[in-house]
């Protein structure tokens, strides 16, 4: 029987076409603290955390081990999966041992007590200027790397910090990030001119600290649908290629604990709650809206064990928990590498997936290659358009 036989039996049976799409979409906190505190911090960061794995390589594969395992916990929907991973939770006392090792370095014996004062002698902390780092060979490769990329002659510290930050933000855009969507998260150094002309950009207006980047070619702008707090930017775009439409919601939620939720002894308050808010009224003002995709990129402050990724789960969102779950910023306080930044997505239609990409070519606390303290994530979204005779 030749083509054309097959395909006139398969319109007169008035039978579906499906045909696969797909897109890639990213997320990025672009470290916006003042002075650009975030990218030195980052310079002390990548100094010492290389001390770290070096003499705690055990402990720190085990970290990222057990939020790798909490993570499918949470949120595989297949039952022999979930029974394999508890099954590894509980025979090898993960939570007692992830305890242990996020134990807050001012317990007697914890094992981030240490790490916690080197890097309390290599930086001033977030909210004290001027920014003073005190390592001699932070200092130095700090200073090697600015006069590489700054071309103003006898240029001031922070004058070489401005201009070689914008440099290389321009330079990742274009370079490295060339994902159809870009989720951005303390924005405030950014402009669109750092974006490649086929960008459009746009950005919260209160204080600009969330935005969205998409490629133009691809999708179109359908509407801005709200920010919250200055915590979240929600836009709605439509694919070109599919006609679907997209709800993209890019937020940076309230920090607390990443790992535990903690209530205040007086107020019975939790550290968390303020977040949790946030991350709630995402998922309520995306559910108010109609849309074949919903898709949060954020900085969420929290890792897979913490409380608040279960308010992900409830409302019905996926995470890829199996593919190239890096860490993507290391906690401040005990002084390890976390994973707190997260692509989430949600559909009423069936045949929808997300895979997490690796971002191979920006580092965590890389100064040569990274304008933030954060690493920024991706994923490949695929799902099926149908086509009816």
């Amino acid at each position: 029987m030749n083509c054309l036989k097959l395909l006139t039996i398969f319109f007169t049976l008035n039978v579906s076409l499906l045909a696969a799409t797909e897109f890639t979409i990213c997320s990025y906190n672009c470290g916006g603290l003042s002075d650009h505190y975030d990218y030195l911090c980052a310079a002390s960061w990548e100094k010492l955390m290389q001390e770290r794995y070096i003499a705690e390589p055990e402990a720190m594969a085990l970290n990222e081990k057990i939020q790798k395992v909490a993570l499918k916990l949470l949120f595989s929907s297949d039952s022999i999966d979930k029974n394999i991973a508890q099954q590894e939770w509980e025979q090898k006392g993960y939570q007692e041992r992830f305890e242990y090792l996020t134990s807050a370095p001012t317990e007697r014996k914890s094992p981030n007590k240490i790490w916690h004062e080197k890097a309390k002698s290599m930086i001033t902390a977030y909210n004290v200027r001027p920014i003073v780092v005190s390592d001699a060979k932070v200092n130095h490769m700090l200073d090697e790397h600015l006069s590489d990329v700054s071309k103003t002659p006898n240029a001031s510290k922070q004058e070489q910090l401005q201009e070689g930050w914008y440099l290389m933000a321009t330079r990742i855009f274009a370079n490295h990030l060339n994902y159809d969507i870009i989720c951005l998260q303390e924005a405030d150094y950014l402009t669109s001119s750092m974006f490649p002309e086929n960008y459009e950009v746009s950005f919260s207006k209160s204080a600009r600290l969330n935005g969205i980047a998409w490629n133009k070619e691809r999708f179109e702008l359908v509407v801005p649908i709200e920010e919250i707090q200055d915590k979240v930017f929600v836009v709605q775009l439509r694919d070109k290629e599919s006609a679907k439409t997209i709800l993209i919601a890019s937020g940076h939620l309230t920090g607390c604990d990443p790992y535990h939720s903690k209530k205040n002894p007086k107020t019975g308050i939790s550290d968390a709650e303020a977040g949790d808010r946030e991350l709630q009224a995402i998922v309520d003002i995306l559910d108010s809206q109609e849309a074949d995709l919903m898709i949060i990129g954020m900085d969420s402050n929290v890792t897979s064990l913490h409380p608040r990724m279960k308010i992900l789960k409830n409302a019905g969102y996926m995470i890829d928990y199996e593919n190239y779950i890096e860490p993507t910023c290391t906690n401040p306080y005990q002084v390890l590498n976390t994973r707190i930044d997260w692509i989430a997505l949600k559909s009423p239609v069936q045949g929808v997936s997300i895979t997490n990409i690796p971002v191979l070519s920006i580092g965590l606390n890389n100064i040569q290659t990274n304008i933030s303290d954060h690493k920024p994530i991706a994923a490949k979204i695929d799902y099926n358009i149908q086509f009816y005779n």
